[in-house]
């Protein structure tokens, strides 16, 4: 470790970051701790005879594990929000300071502003908080706003605030909790532009300069490329993607490139590469400082992400220890990064650029020499095929090092990453290069630029077509989903076996069998810590919280699965990508057997595109189509998808010991008159003696319709209330029908229909049903196993 004197300090430093949250001790006693340590390090080094004893070791790296408990200490985000008891309050009024504005989107510009005071609820708070700050409204007046706005601009804003949305569904990321990490309260959304109001004009000029700077670059991109090309390029450039569609995304995952779309030090390495060519000319001062400024420059550009920032430091610390003609190493650079960052915000520890682009980099520091090693001995005489050896083990290196953290994140094993690579990596560099130089060059000498920018859109169709058509196919990847801690320790601890015994021994035979025993525990063990969400042999019913909308997920006894509705999809939120897939993910559903479209309102079958887009859904049923567009729209829609369809009539679905009874008769001349929301598709699931009735959004000519065509089915021990709980719907007459025990109500956080309405809790209320509700408790499981129903605490399941 005599060559590594950084990466020891670093070890014990990450170690007390990490231990902070489980010690609680005040800043002061962790310095006296710190150089209690210190000295007895060196009294005990400097005794004779124990010089080399490890005993001092001990205290040395005890302090350092103390100086990363006293960061984090000093720099704890634990703090309440004075108006932490609000979640959602409209009519609210902020004043303060913008902060930091984000490039503009396709419907909404989001910046941050630190308040000065927030009227809420009829209170005043004075406060120095962070929010988000978004402003959707008319195109014109956002550009307009977009053009006036700068950090450090006094604004006077009226909208509503809201807190982060919390861990509502199960695997749900608790985004307020990571709001409270970066020291943001919540979200105030404005959705006019006459609530918006620019006190004065003073700006933050660094802040304001390279926000100009973005703004510049991305109107230059936009003008001067296809819409593909110009979100691909708004990415590897000023780190914005936004405008990467989700579909792009999602291929990008399954082809196991997805990290060419995060700012990484890949991007910075294509840099520096540029920039050194660029200053080839100048002598070797000028082009060190020149270089060190323009990675400085690139680094705020995009707004220093970790691993932006561990590469720029990297690329110094080689610099300047070329310029002074010291040597250097990977380990020591990477550990020097590490402490500059973890300095600075010790939860960077938390955030996945950092895990990473650290991990990746000490992978390639690790495991690719004895991928070097194999190679060379190999005795390859062509050049080209040995470095395009020595490539693939770089990339191998990485996604070996980093295979945890990819299958926690992204729960998907890519089988063709490492091809993939090979291709994407170089198409990347290209196209960053020609994208940086058609920029400049747009400013110019335009016509110059719009053949670069054509060569760009043309690499960019073909590259994204092979990783289309690479990411679709069937064996692209492999799903590992709930990949744990201990899972990540057992992989972590064999694969430091397999790399001692590489470097210790050099038998070929011993090696390998001791690799293929690893690869065999790891799958093994890794098992130990499997379970199943949804007990087995039971019937399981989740209502999804989807804020004003909904969705029920069923699990059959027998592992079918059904989907009844999906909520909304609008430009700012889809429920079925950003709620019911991830949700799929953390339960290990692949594909719903079974969707259930109950009626064509935009909160009950909006998330079904997406869903039905990315291949989730085998098979759905929906209301017979009529004449209107979106149901035309709709039944083509699943047509082009070759999705098996089925329209509601009046039959019986078994599936497996469970029976859904279809309540349509789309053919009677009474069902006819019915509005949209009566013909809703009416299911009753029966298993065993247990029961649930499922109305969508009946109201009172459905539930008419219903007593009197379906009166002795309805009985029901468990009821979805019709319409979210609105008033148009859940009469005494109804209710006296069905007789449920257990009431359900998907209904979102004060939302502006005020569902679900006092008259109807009132009516659920004489009847004795415990009434459930999303806008209350999030998600709710249910349990049968044919005899009984339970209510599940999911939390803790």
């Amino acid at each position: 470790m005599k060559d590594y004197p950084v990466i020891k300090f670093t070890v014990g430093f990450i170690v007390g970051i990490i231990l902070h949250p489980f010690i609680n001790v005040e800043f002061w006693f962790l310095i006296i701790v710190i150089i209690s340590f210190t000295l007895i390090y060196f009294f005990i080094k400097n005794l004779s005879g124990l010089s080399s004893n490890y005993i001092p070791l001990i205290f040395l790296y005890l302090s350092y594990l103390t100086a990363g408990l006293l960061i984090a200490e000093l720099q704890s985000n634990e703090y309440t929000s004075v108006f932490e008891k609000y979640y959602k309050e409209k009519n609210s009024e902020l004043y303060g300071e913008v902060i930091s504005v984000e490039l503009a989107k396709e419907y909404e510009i989001e910046f941050k502003v630190r308040i000065d005071s927030l009227f809420i609820a009829d209170s005043l708070f004075k406060s120095k908080e962070l929010l988000i700050c978004k402003l959707r409204n008319d195109s014109l007046d956002r550009k307009n706003f977009y053009e006036r706005i700068n950090p450090g601009n006094k604004v006077f804003l009226t909208g509503t605030y809201q807190r982060g949305r919390e861990d509502r569904n199960p695997g749900e990321f608790n985004y307020h909790k990571y709001l409270k990490t970066k020291s943001i309260s919540g979200i105030f959304t404005i959705y006019d532009n006459d609530s918006v109001k620019i006190i004065n004009d003073s700006k933050i000029f660094i802040k304001s300069l390279l926000f100009s700077i973005r703004k510049s670059i991305d109107m230059k991109i936009k003008e001067l490329h296809n819409q593909e090309t110009a979100a691909l390029l708004k990415g590897l450039i000023l780190a914005d993607r936004n405008e990467i569609s989700f579909e792009t995304k999602t291929e990008f995952i399954n082809t196991g490139v997805i990290h060419v779309l995060a700012v990484s030090g890949l991007h910075v390495g294509y840099i520096l590469m540029i920039v050194v060519f660029a200053f080839g000319r100048f002598g070797i001062y000028t082009r060190a400082v020149l270089t060190v400024l323009a990675l400085l420059f690139f680094m705020m550009l995009t707004g220093a992400s970790p691993s932006v920032t561990r590469a720029t430091i990297m690329s110094i610390v080689i610099i300047i220890a070329f310029i002074t003609n010291r040597s250097t190493n990977l380990l020591n650079s990477i550990s020097l990064a590490a402490i500059v960052i973890l300095f600075i915000n010790p939860d960077e520890i938390y955030n996945p650029g950092f895990q990473l682009s650290f991990t990746a980099v000490l992978s390639i520091g690790i495991i690719y020499p004895v991928f070097q090693k194999s190679v060379n001995s190999l005795r390859i005489k062509s050049k080209l095929i040995k470095n395009l050896f020595l490539f693939a083990a770089v990339s191998l290196s990485a996604q070996i090092g980093t295979l945890p953290f990819t299958l926690a994140y992204f729960s998907k094993l890519s089988v063709i990453a490492l091809l993939a690579n090979l291709l994407v990596i170089p198409a990347i560099g290209f196209i960053l290069a020609i994208g940086i130089i058609t920029i400049i060059t747009g400013y110019f000498f335009h016509i110059a630029a719009v053949y670069f920018a054509a060569a760009n859109d043309l690499i960019t169709f073909l590259l994204t077509k092979v990783i289309s058509f690479a990411g679709k196919l069937d064996f692209s990847f492999l799903w590992i989903r709930n990949y744990s801690l201990y899972d990540s320790l057992i992989y972590y601890g064999l694969l430091s076996i397999v790399l001692l015994t590489y470097h210790h021994s050099k038998k070929f035979f011993f090696k390998l069998s001791v690799t293929l025993i690893a690869l065999v525990s790891i799958i093994i063990y890794s098992s130990f810590d499997d379970s199943d969400f949804f007990d087995k042999n039971k019937l399981s019913v989740l209502m999804i919280d989807v804020g004003q909308g909904d969705s029920f997920l069923i699990k059959f006894p027998n592992g079918k699965t059904a989907l009844i509705d999906a909520g909304e999809a609008n430009p700012f939120i889809d429920n079925g990508e950003r709620v019911i897939m991830p949700l799929l993910d953390y339960l290990d559903i692949d594909k719903i057997d079974y969707g259930f479209i109950s009626h064509l309102d935009l909160d009950h079958y909006g998330g079904f595109i997406s869903l039905i887009y990315s291949g989730r859904i085998k098979e759905v049923y929906r209301p017979l189509p009529d004449s209107s567009k979106k149901s035309l729209r709709l039944e083509k829609f699943l047509k082009d998808m070759k999705v098996k369809t089925h329209h509601y009539d009046k039959n019986i679905l078994e599936i497996g010991n469970t029976k859904i009874y279809v309540l349509n008769n789309p053919y009677s001349i009474q069902y006819k008159y019915l509005s949209s929301n009566d013909k809703s598709g009416i299911l009753k699931v029966v298993y065993g003696n247990n029961s649930f009735l499922f109305v969508g959004d009946c109201e009172y000519q459905g539930e008419y319709y219903l007593a009197a065509n379906f009166s002795k089915v309805l009985n029901s021990d468990v009821l979805k209330v019709g319409h979210h709980g609105s008033e148009t719907g859940s009469s005494e007459a109804f209710l006296s029908l069905v007789l449920p025990r257990i009431a359900l109500i998907s209904a979102g956080i004060k939302n502006k229909f005020g569902h679900p309405s006092e008259k109807v809790i009132d009516n659920l209320s004489k009847i004795n049903s415990k009434i459930l509700r999303t806008d209350r408790s999030g998600a709710v499981l249910l349990q049968s196993d044919g005899r009984e129903i339970k209510i599940i605490n999911w939390r803790n399941n």
